[in-house]
């Protein structure tokens, strides 16, 4: 088979994954519905994103098979309209607007123990939603156009998918339990949390989970392979006039979380290293357009090559800063 024919049929298989992607359907995530979960926002369309939107659009993270199967640089976030970003199928529609009500409409108070339990809720959930529907996308892709590919890249491609399903069957099920049960009972005191307030809109929004052992996640891993793996939440939610910043953790993970507590709104590089998480870490980032697009192309590569890196923070610097600071 030709090569050029090769990757024709690979492009039309994706299509037809694609599209069965789109339609599956997922349950309500909160124990005991069994209502259909709707596209919910990760970042709330009327509030953060509409305060950094321009003509309703913002530039967000693609999801897009075909880029997985595109060799050339991605640009990694495109422009969307607030109401296809950031989108993932978590609660049903009670659900989602019962439980993040006190946070949303400019009602969030990032001093309220409460409050930072539900940005952490919302950035796991949205964590689980997106893992659980990758897994299901490699599942069909591979069922469309495994066969087209070669012995090592199947090989390859079925271990891509090994880490995601050891998260949905080990990690999630013990951190979802941990969440609900805080939730039901009120005990903030199961969370710690640092965060603190931009006297600005710095026109980026974003809601993720990384690990707060960045680089050295492997080798903790390696060690404690029988623990579930360690995560920590990340939220800055801008509004008209303002940005909250949540750094939010399990207590049980405090003693690997002290460079997340010990960071401060009055350090001399805190636009540096609040840009570094971002871009850095976060699989759920929104930009406001003209910030954006006033980034050079070879700056707009350099970030996207850091993305998804958990470099140190002495390379902070180094990444092109793109907050309105």
């Amino acid at each position: 088979m030709r090569e050029s024919q090769r990757k024709k049929l690979i492009m039309t298989g994706l299509g037809k994954a694609q599209k069965k992607s789109n339609r599956r359907k997922y349950k309500c995530i909160h124990p005991n519905c069994n209502l259909d979960s709707i596209k919910s926002h990760s970042q709330q369309k009327k509030g953060q994103l509409s305060s950094i939107a321009e003509d309703s659009s913002v530039y967000a993270m693609r999801k897009n098979m075909y880029q997985l199967f595109n060799a050339e640089m991605k640009d990694l976030l495109s422009k969307q309209t607030i109401g296809e970003a950031s989108r993932y199928k978590g609660y049903c529609n009670a659900h989602d607007t019962n439980i993040f009500s006190p946070i949303e409409n400019g009602n969030l108070d990032i001093d309220n123990p409460e409050h930072n339990f539900l940005l952490l809720l919302r950035a796991v959930i949205y964590e689980y939603a997106s893992k659980r529907g990758m897994y299901d996308q490699k599942k069909d892709i591979l069922s469309q156009v495994g066969h087209l590919f070669s012995y090592e890249g199947k090989k390859n491609y079925e271990a891509s998918s090994y880490g995601i399903k050891v998260f949905l069957e080990k990690d999630a099920p013990y951190y979802l339990s941990l969440l609900f049960d805080i939730y039901e009972s009120k005990d903030w005191s199961k969370i710690q949390y640092n965060s603190f307030q931009i006297e600005k809109n710095i026109g980026v929004s974003s809601t993720t989970c990384f690990s707060p052992l960045r680089e050295d996640h492997p080798s903790w891993m390696a060690e404690n392979f029988e623990k579930p793996q360690p995560f920590i939440s990340f939220s800055v939610v801008p509004d008209a006039s303002k940005t909250s910043v949540a750094f939010v953790w399990f207590a049980e993970i405090a003693d690997l979380c002290g460079e997340y507590s010990r960071i401060d709104i009055n350090q001399e590089d805190i636009s540096n290293v609040i840009n570094t998480y971002i871009f850095c870490e976060s699989e759920d980032v929104c930009v406001k357009p003209s910030l954006w697009e006033k980034i050079s192309i070879p700056d707009k590569n350099m970030i996207y090559r850091h993305m998804g890196e958990s470099d140190s923070l002495s390379s902070a610097n180094r990444v092109p800063l793109v907050l309105d600071w």
